[in-house]
């Protein structure tokens, strides 16, 4: 794998285990994002008998939510970080360690494609290379759903003029040695376009700033949930930390 690739796998491996207690309701920042993300990319959607291809499961979020609601969802997964699968409660015949474009599923292509939370890991080369592989494997009439950190939120400006996340988020993925990425919805739009895609739905996530979202992490849910609520829809790309994308084939 490359070097970038390695020490995401690393990092992830050192804290997988209790990983998934960072998203419980006591720890109200992280909850509030990782609930509100769950939710937006699945609701819209009944998984009975469909095809899922989860890319970064991680340990075992989506699965969990979709045995959950469809037990008849035909899942399957992968990850770079082996210990964070093994922290899941997915099948082992259908979790797969590596990068995504380098596994043979037994299966050819896939109702929905997820990838949630791994485009801010990815290297342009390997999120380019993710895409052609979601273009290749995506059914007809199969949906793309894909989060990023959004490069045209507050959140974003914050964290790179004042570098303020490093030193107070200390166990936060902003902290470590391996590199971050960001994107504005029109670079991901021309992305979708250039391999037969097309989005058919934005979703803004994560109206929080850091660092406040986890020095005072009530109050700033609290503020987000007003703000994803009531805020002009026009002023949702600058204050919120992240979206996602929900793409096929036009």
């Amino acid at each position: 794998m490359p070097e970038q690739s390695n020490r995401v796998s690393s990092y992830f491996d050192q804290i997988s285990d209790g990983y998934s207690a960072r998203y419980e309701e006591r720890n109200a920042f992280h909850s509030y994002f990782f609930r509100q993300r769950l939710k937006a990319a699945t609701d819209r959607f009944v998984f009975d008998a469909k095809l899922v291809l989860d890319i970064g499961a991680g340990t075992g979020a989506l699965y969990d939510e979709l045995v959950r609601r469809s037990p008849t969802v035909d899942y399957f997964a992968c990850d770079i970080s082996p210990q964070m699968l093994a922290q899941s409660a997915i099948p082992a015949e259908r979790a797969f360690v590596g990068r995504v474009s380098d596994i043979s599923f037994p299966r050819d292509s896939f109702d929905f494609i997820y990838s949630l939370g791994v485009t801010t890991y990815q290297e342009p080369a390997e999120l380019a290379a993710n895409w052609r592989f979601i273009a290749d494997h995506l059914a007809p009439k199969g949906t793309a759903v894909v989060s990023f950190t959004n490069r045209a939120a507050i959140d974003h400006a914050v964290r790179t003029v004042l570098r303020i996340a490093k030193p107070i988020i200390k166990r936060g993925v902003f902290g470590q040695s391996f590199a971050t990425f960001a994107y504005r919805v029109a670079e991901v739009s021309e992305m979708t376009r250039a391999i037969g895609l097309e989005i058919e739905a934005v979703k803004f996530l994560n109206q929080t700033v850091s660092p406040f979202n986890t020095l005072l992490p009530m109050p700033s849910v609290a503020v987000a949930k007003a703000i994803d609520r009531h805020a002009p829809e026009a002023l949702l790309p600058f204050l919120s930390a992240d979206f996602v994308v929900f793409a096929r084939r036009p």
